[in-house]
């Protein structure tokens, strides 16, 4: 059930629409729904009593009680195998990318949905229960909804740090209940008064808490059949223009739904039709006495509708999906909104066109069990009179109680010879083996069971070619891949596209899950919620060896086209490889290939081309010239900068001829001489010379890239 919080239960109820209409509307779709619904179930109680082995009970105390169990057998032989077809994959159900790009996004999508539905939730015991539903109860029902429900659990802790108690009383979901602070004692000397002062500090805290939590996750469940509510006209559960979901409901729960307690108090004791419903009870016979009589009111129970209607709430003159809450026989409105999607899927083994519930295997073999049950009870009939048989014994003249005493060597006392007189009754019992033949074959042909397909007839399977056997189990198998289809297509697919749908409209953060031991991050806010869909339950007139034999073969040539042509031949690549062999480790019955093998597999680089040996030719005369031009500029560099350093020596050399002179000239003479001026000059003629050969140098430069 969906919970919500009172704000949004406050603005359902503030939206305007006619409460009394759509009462009344309601009220004649329930009833036409209810009347439709309990006659099926008046079926589908029937069909359980079969599958229990309570059916056919129309003997009498003196005949034979024996009654066939062919529904359970076929059932229960069907049922491994479905489940081992759904669940001996990791990817029953895929996502579809919508383009190159968005392949990883969908692989992420697709681990992310089915690691919901078997991990967090029981998924392998809600389908195991939609299952058996629907090959029993011609229809099992699965609901999907985001769970907003509280969970509340108190915790003692004593002794604790200061650090772990401010952790605790942090948290947002902690509500303190009490806390005690242990304190220690001990003695400073005051530095004023030099007196000793006794002080206390704390030293652990005890704590009383309750944390209430949300768990803020999609949920899903298997709902009795009993409890839906389909409109009688309706060619399919989506197309119906009435789907209701009837359970029931204590105060409690209703009150940390988020409705009004004083509002729902007053419907306590309405959900007592349970009591008496015949599916219920067909379902569990020991449940035919009244509840426990509890006195407080939150215990008692209430019959809570959720109504999924197309109804103009809006009037705007077009019909939408919206959902009435409903409380109470009285169908007493607590909640309206609009809503986007049927929050259930049904699972049916054999849907009948145009009509939303069809067909089951118990449907076609509950007249071969009446009839093998009352054939057994007559050929048992039949060898009790003949290994006791009746006796003539003349009145008075005989012991009675040895008459009617049938142990073994017991004699039975006479006043005279011939006074008991045995009536002997033959066996005939074995005039009807063939008819029971004859049923056993009839079961087969109708549900595709026999004891050829599970390998239990060994001497059949013996003196029968391999073409026969394999002929028999494939289609055994065929029947059942069939009923496979129609779950996976009709019921499977819809589910996973829910669950999507509502991880994306409701997960607003990221989580991390845990995937072929890595711990991947996802972030649904950013998925696409209306990708495609398919599924991987193929249908085969192949064994499951078969597959296997030709997967096998189909390897073989893969090797040698990869040995012969490389991995980057046209016919067979790397991956395509890799999914061979993760599909037969798939078929041998290991539910993850990722643990033998990569199955995503990187693709390898493409090898360069072959170059023609003309083109590789002037490639080595263009890069020989480039060479050579280059080693032109460094020589070119190398003369210019020896030219400087040259001049920048002689410059030295006539600096210092200058600075000895001038030293001579005052030495002999008194004669200043201003050397800062000759060595201006003389710098001014240098950075003439070298912007000069500098001009040089890129004249030489652009004449050998022209050359280039």
């Amino acid at each position: 059930m969906e919970y919500k919080d009172n704000e949004e239960l406050q603005e359902s109820e503030d939206s305007s629409y006619d409460e009394e209409k759509l009462k009344s509307c309601l009220k004649a779709e329930v009833d036409d729904a209810q009347d439709f619904i309990n006659q099926i179930g008046e079926e589908r109680a029937e069909s359980t009593d079969y599958y229990l082995g309570n059916e056919p009970d129309n003997t009498s105390e003196l005949q034979s009680q024996y009654i066939s169990t062919d529904v359970r057998d076929s059932v229960l032989f069907l049922l491994p195998s479905i489940m081992r077809t759904f669940f001996g994959s990791k990817k029953v159900v895929e996502f579809m990318p919508q383009n190159q790009e968005d392949i990883p996004l969908a692989e992420q999508q697709t681990d992310y949905i089915n690691h919901i539905i078997t991990q967090k939730n029981n998924g392998f015991k809600v389908i195991y229960d939609v299952f058996k539903d629907a090959l029993i109860r011609k229809s099992g029902f699965v609901k999907a909804f985001w769970d907003e429900s509280l969970t509340a659990s108190t915790h003692e802790y004593s002794d604790l740090s200061y650090e772990a108690y401010m952790a605790l009383v942090m948290d947002k979901d902690v509500e303190i209940i009490s806390e005690k602070i242990n304190m220690e004692s001990f003695t400073v000397i005051s530095q004023e008064t030099q007196e000793e002062i006794t002080q206390e500090k704390p030293v652990s805290y005890d704590l009383k808490i309750r944390r209430v939590k949300s768990k803020s996750q999609v949920c899903i469940e298997s709902i009795p059949p009993e409890e839906v509510l389909i409109s009688r006209y309706a060619r399919s559960l989506e197309e119906s223009p009435y789907v209701g979901h009837r359970t029931v409901k204590t105060v409690s729960d209703l009150v940390a739904m988020g409705y009004d307690k004083e509002e729902i108090e007053m419907h306590a004791g309405s959900g007592n039709y349970v009591d008496t419903h015949e599916e219920r009870q067909a379902r569990n016979p020991y449940d035919n006495l009244d509840g426990p009589d509890r006195q407080d009111v939150k215990g008692n129970d209430v019959l809570y509708i959720e109504h999924y209607l197309n109804y103009d709430l809006d009037e705007d003159g077009i019909d939408e999906l919206i959902k009435v809450c409903t409380i109470g026989e009285g169908l007493n409105i607590i909640n309206v909104e609009q809503w986007d999607e049927l929050p259930i899927v049904m699972f049916c083994p054999d849907p009948e066109p145009h009509t939303s519930i069809g067909s089951c295997p118990t449907d076609y073999l509950k007249p071969i069990q009446a009839a093998k049950s009352q054939i057994m009870r007559d050929t048992l009939d039949s060898l009790g009179h003949s290994i006791f048989p009746r006796f003539g014994v003349v009145e008075g003249q005989v012991n009675i109680d040895d008459v009617l005493n049938t142990d073994i060597g017991q004699p039975i006392r006479m006043r005279q010879a011939g006074a008991v007189q045995s009536f002997n009754t033959p066996f005939v019992g074995k005039e009807a083996f063939p008819v029971l033949n004859y049923l056993d074959s009839a079961k087969e042909n109708r549900t595709g069971v026999s004891k050829a397909s599970a390998g239990l007839n060994a001497e059949a399977l013996q003196s029968t070619t391999k073409t026969a056997v394999s002929a028999t189990m494939s289609a055994s198998q065929g029947r059942l891949e069939l009923i496979c289809r129609h779950f996976a297509e009709s019921g499977m697919k819809p589910l996973f596209r829910l669950v999507n749908g509502l991880v994306c409209k409701h997960q607003d953060a990221e989580d991390i899950f845990r995937l072929n031991n890595q711990f991947i991050p996802v972030d649904p806010r950013y998925w696409d919620a209306d990708k495609d869909v398919v599924v991987n339950v193929a249908i085969s007139k192949s064994s499951d060896d078969e597959k296997l034999k030709v997967l096998t073969l189909l390897a073989t040539k893969q090797e040698q086209i990869l040995q012969q042509l490389g991995p980057q031949n046209p016919l067979v690549d790397l991956q395509q490889y890799s999914n061979t062999i993760a599909r037969m480790v798939e078929l041998a019955g290991f539910k993850d290939a990722t643990t033998f093998i990569n199955t995503k597999v990187a693709p390898m680089p493409p090898k360069p081309a072959k170059s023609d040996p003309a083109e590789l030719l002037a490639q080595a005369e263009i890069q020989k010239t480039q060479v050579s031009a280059q080693k032109a500029v460094v020589d070119a560099e190398t003369d210019r900068m020896k030219i400087i350093m040259e001049d920048d020596l002689e410059r030295d050399k006539s600096e210092a001829e200058i600075r000895l002179k001038a030293a001579e000239l005052k030495a002999k003479y008194g004669a200043q001489v201003n050397i800062a001026e000759i060595n201006a000059l003389m710098e001014r003629d240098k950075e003439a010379m070298r912007s000069e050969q500098k001009v040089q140098a890129a004249g030489l430069f652009n004449e050998q890239e022209l050359t280039s």
